[in-house]
């Protein structure tokens, strides 16, 4: 497999310094398909969100049967102190860098970039709206920025137990050629402080403690979710293409917190159903399943 070059390996470090570019996602409609964000979880961090943005690092990659790639994001995400915490506004602006390598005819590098708005808005002690919109733009070094594309999603979540279970029923339009509407709906179960079930579709997630102190704990998790994204592509012959990447991925991870330093994860998997399709050509290559591995911090 190619290694990222050392334009690209500085252009994301100059990034990580002057981007106020953090999973969710990401946009929903591209690599790690945005995290349905729970509204009661935003409130949590509200407070710390109106005193400083909270900056994200994450590097992932994906290889196995022919098709590898490589991920770099930051993001940044700042709540903007509308009427907390009846009403919140989160903004989050975030780049990626991806460098691919497969058989068919496809760039060795491609990137996206958009901002996530999300409005979080409690109708009452029990339901509560979210609505998000991320307008992106992704391809390769010649067709980047070619169109806008529009993720946009709507929910609404129901304390049905209070502190132990919510539903959330909604839709989101991803933005991308290959999948149009995905459901974003499910149930949330804390049974007890130890343990959190995110049944929430397109992202499921079963959390289980580990250990807690004063300032940090640790869980241990599995979790599913959409990889991918769609693209725009000049082809090797020069017509402009556009070129959609897609992967199911199962993991297992560590996630760190700490009051001082932060927020870590390690996670390692597998991807399944990985494919490439050309919109224009209409050309699809399958794949077999790859290995999975995602690092991240959050300061």
């Amino acid at each position: 497999m190619r290694r990222f070059s050392q334009r690209a390996t500085l252009t994301l470090s100059v990034l990580v310094l002057i981007a106020h570019c953090a999973e969710l996602p990401c946009s929903y409609g591209q690599t790690r398909s945005p995290r349905l964000e729970a509204v009661d979880e935003s409130e949590k961090q509200v407070n710390r969100l109106e005193r400083r943005p909270t900056a994200q690092i994450e590097i992932s990659s994906s290889h196995g049967d022919g098709l590898s790639f490589t991920t770099g994001r930051v993001s940044v995400a700042a709540m903007l102190p509308v009427d907390p915490p009846k009403r919140m506004l989160l903004i989050k602006p975030a780049f990626a860098a991806y460098q691919l390598d497969s058989p068919s005819d496809t760039p060795s590098r491609l990137y996206s970039a958009g901002v996530n708005t999300m409005w979080l808005e409690r109708l009452n002690d029990d339901i509560a709206l979210t609505v998000a919109v991320n307008p992106s733009v992704s391809g390769d070094d010649h067709e980047f920025g070619r169109r806008v594309r529009v993720f946009a999603m709507g929910a609404v979540a129901w304390n049905c137990i209070p502190e132990e279970l919510r539903l959330t029923a909604g839709a989101a339009w991803l933005g991308r050629r290959d999948i149009g509407v995905v459901p974003a709906a499910g149930l949330e179960w804390t049974p007890d402080d130890d343990w959190n079930v995110s049944l929430i579709l397109p992202r499921p997630k079963v959390s289980r403690r580990l250990t807690q102190t004063e300032e940090s704990e640790s869980w241990l998790y599995v979790a599913g979710a959409l990889n991918g994204g769609t693209f725009d592509v000049q082809r090797s012959d020069g017509t402009a293409d556009e070129l959609s990447l897609r992967e199911f991925q199962t993991t297992i991870g560590i996630d760190l917190k700490n009051e001082r330093f932060g927020r870590g994860f390690c996670e390692v998997g597998a991807g399944f159903g990985r494919e490439l399709q050309f919109e224009g050509s209409q050309e699809v290559a399958e794949f077999g399943p790859g290995v999975v591995l995602r690092i991240g911090f959050t300061r």
